[in-house]
């Protein structure tokens, strides 16, 4: 394998069909303008974008060469400005093996390779190779050391041949997402409301190619019956949350069917997916923080999510994270986390946040609805009074922050709870901490608040958790748990 290799030419193919995928509303649009325009010009423009992407795909796949030489990646690309790029062992941060549909239809697997870079993209991606290349890729740059496959020196003839015999060791734990737990993070997804959201985009990207004839008819229809048409805008809404949530359900199964972890030595397998297949190997070691989260709809019914930091591993559409457990029992927590990354397993005792935390943070909910509605009623009123209605949730939404906030630190470890919209527990050891900072406004000056800080690496350059309105001797605390003189007096 010491030899540039080229891609598997379905590359091109998964290549053409992702620019595709990612122009799709432009060739949308000027197939839609072109033929409602007599600029014969404008029906060609969808042809020209197709032909843009063959032809950048065949050249993408022509020039990209790879090799694996004695622990490095040897990755060559670019069509116009070559790129020549080694990545070595010791950088390597997590592999991801993925197969998606038309790679499975090949008999090929995707992979992505992070290193300690920072970037948002894998440092390198072969996106069609054999399933063969992918092992002894992850093995190669994984390390033999911290890889699965150990050499058993006990093999009965070891020493008469004079090879070495490798042995796959079995992982030590296998944790599997069982069916009724697939189920039930599907229907408590919070990815519901970006689907709403993405459906709502796409209607106001589509609203001006729809003919003002149907509209007419629809709208005629529904008011001709006896509906208000505000009564017909809320059942659409509530149609439209109720496809997203159908679709939002869909998405989650495919994705996180058949998830499952495997724990090795110093790794953890992580596999996942129905239609695209993946496999992220990581390495517990580069682990920084865990992350349980409990949203809206999984709080109530006692459900948790567990998320991993660490330096490689994340993916975009977990905001650089990685989902170590899709949903698990609140009550199983302790115990599957003391199977799966025991130093995180421990129980925790957080220190509320002063009373006066809580007047700051009602008048902050109270005063932006008032302004918004006093502006938006002087100039419509009445309908602007409606804008009260936002002090109903927002006012009960700042008790529950109140109350959803703490913070405490042991002798290794620090822990911070928090609400955004879901409720929010991070777990760092100093050790894997970057910095720690003390944060206060000019009103938390006068009302003696501070907010305290912690910054972990992840598969960004590092993310940041933070903690507002403690009092100034528990922001202190915490500080001088993270100061190097605090670990020297420990001493």
């Amino acid at each position: 394998m010491n030899d540039l290799k080229r891609l598997h030419p379905a590359a091109m193919l998964i290549s053409l069909i992702a620019a595709v995928k990612s122009s799709i509303i432009p060739i949308i649009g000027s197939v839609v303008i072109g033929f409602a325009n007599s600029n014969p010009f404008l029906k060609y423009v969808w042809i020209a974008i197709l032909a843009f992407a063959i032809i950048s795909s065949f050249l993408s796949w022509v020039t990209f060469y790879y090799k694996l030489d004695n622990g490095e990646l040897y990755v060559q690309k670019g069509i116009f400005v070559k790129k020549k790029r080694y990545i070595q062992r010791q950088r390597v941060q997590s592999i991801d093996v993925k197969a998606g549909v038309l790679q499975r239809l090949f008999g090929m697997v995707g992979v992505d390779i992070e290193t300690a870079g920072g970037s948002s993209e894998a440092e390198a991606h072969l996106s069609a190779i054999t399933k063969e290349e992918a092992e002894a890729i992850r093995k190669e740059l994984l390390g033999k050391e911290s890889s699965r496959m150990r050499m058993n020196e006990e093999l009965e003839g070891y020493e008469e041949s004079g090879e070495e015999e490798i042995v796959e060791e079995g992982p030590t734990f296998t944790w599997k997402l069982g069916t009724e737990r697939l189920v039930a993070a599907a229907m408590t997804s919070s990815g519901v409301g970006l689907i709403f959201s993405a459906v709502g985009a796409l209607f106001t990207q589509f609203y001006q190619f729809i003919p003002d004839v149907w509209l007419d008819q629809s709208l005629g229809f529904v008011t001709s019956v006896g509906l208000s048409s505000i009564l017909a805008i809320t059942g659409i809404v509530f149609l439209a949350l109720l496809v997203s949530w159908a679709i939002s359900c869909v998405i989650t199964i495919l994705k996180y069917g058949g998830f499952q972890i495997e724990q090795y030595e110093k790794e953890l397998v992580i596999t996942r997916g129905l239609l695209e297949r993946r496999q992220l190997t990581l390495q517990v070691n580069r682990i920084t923080s865990v992350r349980l989260v409990r949203n809206l709809l999984r709080q109530p019914l006692g459900f948790v999510s567990v998320y991993v930091e660490s330096a490689g591993g994340g993916s975009k559409d977990e905001q650089a994270s990685t989902l170590l457990i899709p949903i698990l029992k609140d009550s199983d927590l302790k115990d599957v986390l003391a199977d799966i990354l025991p130093e995180y397993s421990f129980e925790r005792e957080y220190r509320p946040l002063p009373i006066r935390a809580l007047w700051k943070m009602i008048t902050q909910a109270f005063i932006v609805p008032v302004v918004v509605t006093a502006i938006a009623s002087y100039f419509f009123f009445p309908y602007g009074l409606f804008g009260l209605m936002f002090l109903i949730v927002t006012i009960p939404f700042a008790w529950f922050t109140f109350k959803a906030g703490g913070s405490g630190a042991g002798d290794h470890y620090v822990w911070l709870r928090y609400r955004e919209i879901s409720l929010i527990e991070v777990i760092a050891p100093r050790w894997k901490v970057q910095a720690a900072e003390k944060q206060v406004s000019v009103i938390q000056k006068f009302q003696g608040l501070s907010t305290f800080k912690i910054t972990v690496q992840s598969s960004l350059s590092g993310k940041s958790f933070h903690l507002a309105n403690l009092t100034d001797k528990q922001a202190d605390h915490l500080l001088a748990w993270y100061s190097r003189i605090h670990k020297k007096d420990e001493h």
